[in-house]
């Protein structure tokens, strides 16, 4: 593995030469002079689903359903009971934060820009359906410069599990980062990533532009140096994840198309969830126990109601379901 001054030169070599945090903390005022505080406010308020537009229908719900599976996925695979504590990195205007703690989750975002940290504050303030105190919301959303800062000492050590919800790319050292958020973690926390972007090849020039144009870092990172990154940051056991979300037709074999889906998906994006030792990984995922070469073996039961059901007419199968209920009840 290469050294971290190693990686760090290769993942920013092609960035100009820009104050990435100052432009981070002022990113908010870029668009202060375009559009009014009352509609920066309303989509702050509304993220991510205020993303639709007529202009782009298609495109900008696809934008909100991805969003939506991504969230939905992420509480299906962290399975941590209500009440847990969870870091929400880079929270923005904090509706991550915001959906886990109306889901009974314990949460503090964290972001370089104060005027985030303020409209994250003020987004949970007018939830009628959450009704926290000031003093509690105060202490919900942190003003903290990851690559720089260390989170807050009554934090240390406190987190479940930590989300990093399309923000991994902002960081001018992401390593830094990292370690401080896993100085955050309890000791068999997790950390799981977004980035629907995997890098594979020179920077995009629409990245660049948009670089230019408000001074925030949009670079992503390829496979390989994301694993890089993460081994230096002290975590070593790594699982990639690929969604896949549409139709496939009847006519067309499904199985080859979802496998290619799934395999394109999956190297397109950077997915992962990852931990500082195997254990912790394999509570959450253990598939991983399982090698390739070592096939999960079916369970004979369902195998012979699979079995069953095939060679059983069409007709009779709606009389034979209350049957087949009871029995898989008793599995």
């Amino acid at each position: 593995m290469r050294t971290k001054d190693a990686v760090l030169a290769d993942i920013n070599a092609e960035l100009p030469d820009l104050d990435w945090a100052e432009g981070a903390r002022r990113y908010l005022e870029v668009f202060f002079q375009r559009y009014s505080r009352e509609q920066i406010e309303m989509f702050a308020a509304t993220k991510p689903l205020a993303a639709i537009t007529p202009e782009d229908p298609a495109g900008s719900l696809a934008e909100i359903v991805s969003y939506l599976n991504h969230f939905s996925n992420t509480i299906h695979l962290l399975r941590l009971p209500r009440g847990a504590r969870i870091l929400d990195v880079a929270c923005g205007p904090g509706w991550v934060s915001h959906w886990l703690t109306r889901l009974g989750y314990r949460t503090v975002g964290v972001d370089i820009s104060p005027e985030f940290v303020a409209l994250a504050r003020k987004r949970l303030a007018a939830d009628p359906c959450l009704d926290i105190p000031a003093a509690d919301l105060e202490a919900m959303f942190e003003t903290v410069d990851l690559e720089r800062q260390a989170l807050p000492e009554r934090l240390a050590g406190s987190f479940d599990a930590a989300i990093l919800e399309s923000c991994l790319h902002h960081f001018v050292d992401p390593i830094a980062a990292l370690e401080n958020i896993r100085r955050g973690l309890a000791p068999e926390g997790v950390v799981l990533i977004i980035e629907s972007d995997n890098r594979q090849g020179p920077i995009r020039d629409d990245y660049m532009r948009v670089m230019l144009d408000t001074q925030t870092l949009e670079r992503p990172y390829s496979r390989a140096q994301l694993l890089e990154i993460l081994a230096h940051a002290g975590f070593p056991a790594v699982e990639f994840f690929g969604p896949i979300n549409g139709f496939f037709p009847e006519s067309a074999q499904a199985g080859a198309d979802l496998n290619a889906a799934l395999a394109r998906i999956t190297s397109d994006a950077n997915i992962c969830l990852c931990a500082t030792s195997e254990a912790a990984l394999l509570r959450l995922v253990p598939s991983r126990a399982v090698g390739p070469s070592e096939p999960a073996s079916p369970d004979p039961r369902l195998a012979l109601a699979t079995r069953l059901r095939a060679a059983t007419p069409a007709w009779v199968r709606p009389l034979l379901r209350p049957l087949g209920r009871w029995w898989l009840a008793r599995r």
